[in-house]
């Protein structure tokens, strides 16, 4: 049985925060059904918010997927006398500014990559660097291990979040973002190494 209330208007309001109180207390005692209830109830608005500054849902989902992970890593150190809204929402926007900063310093590489393709561009050497960009990345999905590739794949292709993925290869969700991030640091080093780290950049974000 769900150990919070809906609000259902302003006179159970303390209802609401005793039973969130309760829910945080579980949470400090390490229980996984008070995260996945907090999870449920937060999850929709992280998102949201994250797509309206970082306009990327494949990055949002991240963003989620990261709150929640230092959540649980966290999760004994949270003062249940304190509205949990406010720390989550804390690190979403510390994430979400993390990430903004990120993406502005790879869109200087882009523009100067497109200030230079905008002189010679044509469908042919569009085609000629998709190419060139299929190729280069599975050369470096070749390179990594085979728990890190599914990851890659299981993440970037088919969508699904870390504990989607964490239940399909049964593993934690903190091994699949560590594999995840492995993997993408090294397929970012085989396209550096390669002289066109910019196409990587164009085409994980877009």
């Amino acid at each position: 049985m769900y150990l919070f209330i809906r609000y259902m208007g302003e006179n159970t309001q303390n209802q609401f925060n005793y039973e969130e109180g309760k829910l945080i207390s579980l949470l400090n005692e390490d229980s996984e059904y008070a995260f996945q209830l907090i999870y449920d109830q937060h999850r929709n608005r992280i998102y949201k918010t994250a797509v309206k500054f970082l306009k990327s849902p494949i990055i949002a989902q991240d963003v989620v997927q990261d709150v929640f992970l230092k959540l649980w890593f966290e999760r004994a150190s949270i003062d249940a006398s304190k509205p949990l809204e406010a720390w989550l929402y804390t690190v979403a926007k510390n994430n979400i500014l993390n990430k903004l900063r990120k993406i502005a310093n790879d869109w200087k590489a882009i523009d100067n990559f497109s200030n230079n393709l905008l002189q010679k561009e044509n469908l042919s050497e569009n085609k000629i660097i998709e190419d060139e960009y299929k190729k280069s990345l599975d050369l470096a999905l070749s390179l990594l291990s085979e728990q890190q590739k599914t990851v890659f794949i299981l993440s970037r292709y088919e969508k699904l979040t870390y504990y989607e993925i964490g239940q399909k290869m049964g593993i934690s969700p903190l091994t699949v973002k560590t594999h995840l991030s492995r993997a993408l640091q090294s397929i970012r080093k085989q396209f550096e190494s390669s002289g066109i780290l910019v196409l990587f950049i164009i085409f994980y974000h877009f």
